[in-house]
């Protein structure tokens, strides 16, 4: 009898990335959202896979579902998974991570130079007629350039770094903190300079965030943070919504302390009509740019990503111990 595993992930998403699905896993896919609607689709499956970004794997799901073995998420992220319960109830739980580094990195830079060159104000102002008045107003207050740019990175695991390496490469100078410094090779670089945090927050022109959501990093970047860095200066979060103080960003943004946002995730996603990011005067808005969390989902990542998660599923089922196991369990639940 095949493995069955269940998919939070609906078949359309494999699909549509061209991802191939394993003939020796019997899968099941259901985009179940509520505890009670996860705990009925896990009833008889011995594998889970889940969305990084969503929903959350409470303890009450957890230990609704003996029969689950293991839980894999599609992607790098974990924290909507209840790590502790999984550990003690012996359910290891996996993730995929590396998948899309480049394709973050890109996007990173790429929110940059859409932030530095004022595309959203342009388009804008284009579309309702005024042409002239927007270019003249960005002859007056000047356009930026990475090669310009004093770019710290708030994380440097492999996102960050591809993030260094791009940037350095379009001429940046780059700095970082992380919990963990990087591996000798990289601090010896001349070019990426390790900075305790607040040094790092007041000397850099742009802040990017590539951490994970933790409960060190939970609201990491607050009024006290902002207010740290230069006037003018340029904020980027393509991480997770819950290091940043929403609040905290719109009253950033609406002072002028930040001279511009760039925001691919959001807390809580999707936000709600009184989130005080979608409710910023006008002025706010001109210096804010959000998209909805796709910094990492393009096609080919999405493919590697979805590949490698059901591959360590079928690593699993076939009698070997998983990969990138993120909560010490390494030996699945038998049932």
């Amino acid at each position: 009898m095949k493995p069955k595993v269940l998919s939070i992930l609906p078949l359309k998403r494999f699909q549509e990335a061209g991802a191939i699905l394993p003939e020796q896993l019997d899968l099941h896919f259901n985009e179940v959202l509520t505890e009670d609607e996860i705990i009925s689709a896990c009833h008889g499956m011995d594998f889970l896979l889940v969305p990084a970004p969503y929903p959350p794997i409470t303890a009450r799901v957890l230990e609704n579902s003996p029969s689950i073995r293991m839980i894999q998420t599609s992607g790098a992220g974990y924290d909507k998974v209840d790590m502790q319960s999984a550990a003690r109830l012996k359910i290891p739980v996996a993730n995929s991570p590396g998948h899309n580094v480049t394709a973050v990195a890109e996007f990173t830079i790429a929110l940059l130079i859409a932030l530095q060159r004022h595309f959203v104000l342009a388009d804008r102002e284009i579309k309702t007629g005024h042409y002239s008045n927007v270019r003249e107003r960005f002859f007056e207050s000047g356009l930026g350039e990475v090669s310009d740019t004093r770019l710290g990175l708030l994380g440097f695991g492999m996102i960050g770094r591809k993030v260094a390496q791009l940037a350095r490469f379009l001429g940046a100078k780059v700095s970082y903190f992380d919990i963990l410094r990087a591996p000798e090779a990289v601090q010896s670089d001349p070019d990426v300079t390790f900075r305790p945090m607040e040094e790092l927050l007041s000397s850099c022109d742009v802040l990017s965030l590539h951490l994970p959501l933790t409960k060190q990093t939970r609201g990491i970047i607050g009024s006290r943070e902002f207010s740290l860095m230069p006037q003018g200066s340029l904020f980027i979060n393509t991480s997770r919504g819950e290091l940043v103080d929403s609040k905290a960003l719109a009253y950033a943004l609406e002072t002028e302390h930040l001279g511009g946002a760039a925001i691919d995730t959001l807390y809580p996603e999707p936000p709600p009509s009184n989130h005080p990011l979608l409710n910023l005067s006008s002025p706010g808005r001109d210096r804010l740019l959000i998209t909805p969390h796709i910094a990492g989902i393009t096609k080919g990542a999405l493919k590697r990503m979805f590949e490698a998660a059901l591959g360590n599923i079928l690593r699993v089922a076939s009698g070997e111990s998983p990969k990138n196991v993120v909560n010490g369990v390494t030996d699945a639940r038998q049932t």
